[in-house]
């Protein structure tokens, strides 16, 4: 199983929450380097905490299974989804 992002940007618009992120906030909760396009400007030079997979690997895979880890994103994601479509 693998985290399937459909580039809606809504996570990099939502940044305001993420306390590790705040550098890259333009002002309004939204990552200064998120195109209008949808997609990360400094893609390859991402911090960790951007890279799915790289976190799984460095942070939680000491305590969470791999499957049970792309479960947490994928509900993260939709909760995003959710939460965009009530305003």
């Amino acid at each position: 199983m693998r985290f399937f992002c459909d580039r809606c940007g809504l996570c990099c618009k939502h940044i305001d929450q993420i306390p590790e992120l705040k550098k890259f906030d333009s002002g309004n909760g939204r990552c200064e380097n998120l195109t209008d396009e949808n997609l990360c400007a400094i893609y390859e030079k991402r911090p960790i905490i951007c890279n799915v997979s790289k976190m799984f690997e460095l942070v939680y895979s000491s305590w969470m299974t791999e499957e049970d880890y792309w479960k947490l994103n994928f509900e993260g994601c939709k909760k995003l989804k959710r939460d965009a479509f009530k305003m």
